[in-house]
């Protein structure tokens, strides 16, 4: 038995209805719309289907309506403002201005902090490197020098000079030949600021010198008083003061 076949008679489509001045009036969609309780499909289309007939607005006198509305909400006391809404604050020309300026300002600070924290850290850097290798530079020349000091306090006769733009590696020779000791203190104080340096113990040598040798770079500028002790044969004795003399450093 065969089926019978599908005629498009059989099966009809569904049909869109027509969207006329009949549909708008029978669903009071102008109504609805004056309301805003139209979906926004409907409303769209309402207003598509009155932009290409004006005639039919004009046949509902909107515009005598409208002014007749105004006319009652006056004399109600609550006219409508017709005007422009006022945008939003941050839809103001100056606020993005402002916010460019605070940008600009922020960019400037952490440039600064950033120039700052740079410094710093090459001075960190500096600091470690001084502090594993320490502040002395290398020698380009050997230099002797020979003193023999003041037999008195105050004098300031027996001086030497050293200068620190160009480090050397000083030999220094003290004559203390004209003294029966033979183990010295040798203490080194910088004038206006206190005791820099001592060294104990030193013995004098064949020729009567006390010998020391010091790296210039070493030194900072300014002038150090040099004094010479006699150490006695017994510890329980104090040294005595039996020469000095000035080391200038420039």
């Amino acid at each position: 038995m065969k089926s019978p076949r599908n005629s498009p008679q059989g099966n009809p489509s569904p049909t869109t209805p027509r969207f006329d001045a009949k549909f708008i009036e029978d669903h009071r969609l102008i109504e609805r719309y004056l309301e805003n309780k139209l979906p926004v499909k409907g409303a769209r289309d309402l207003e598509n289907w009155c932009r290409a007939n004006p005639e039919y607005l004009d046949a509902l006198n909107l515009s005598d309506r409208a002014q007749a509305s105004l006319k009652l909400l006056e004399a109600s006391g609550k006219p409508l403002d017709l005007r422009e809404p006022r945008p939003p604050w941050w839809h103001a020309p100056y606020v993005p201005m402002g916010l460019g300026a605070v940008a600009l300002m922020c960019l400037v600070g952490l440039w600064a902090l950033f120039a700052k924290y740079s410094l710093v850290r090459g001075e960190l850097d500096d600091a470690r490197v001084r502090l594993h290798q320490g502040s002395l530079v290398q020698p380009a020349t050997e230099r002797t020098v020979r003193i023999t000091p003041d037999r008195a306090a105050g004098v300031d006769r027996a001086k030497i000079s050293v200068a620190i733009g160009s480090p050397q590696m000083v030999d220094l020779h003290i004559d203390v030949s004209y003294l029966k000791a033979m183990a010295f203190r040798v203490v080194v104080d910088k004038t206006d600021q206190g005791r820099a340096l001592i060294v104990d113990n030193l013995l004098k040598d064949s020729n009567g010198e006390l010998r020391l040798t010091f790296n210039t770079s070493g030194l900072s500028n300014g002038t150090f008083a040099v004094r010479i002790e006699a150490l006695p044969l017994r510890g329980d004795a104090a040294p005595t003061p039996e020469g000095w003399f000035l080391l200038e450093v420039r």
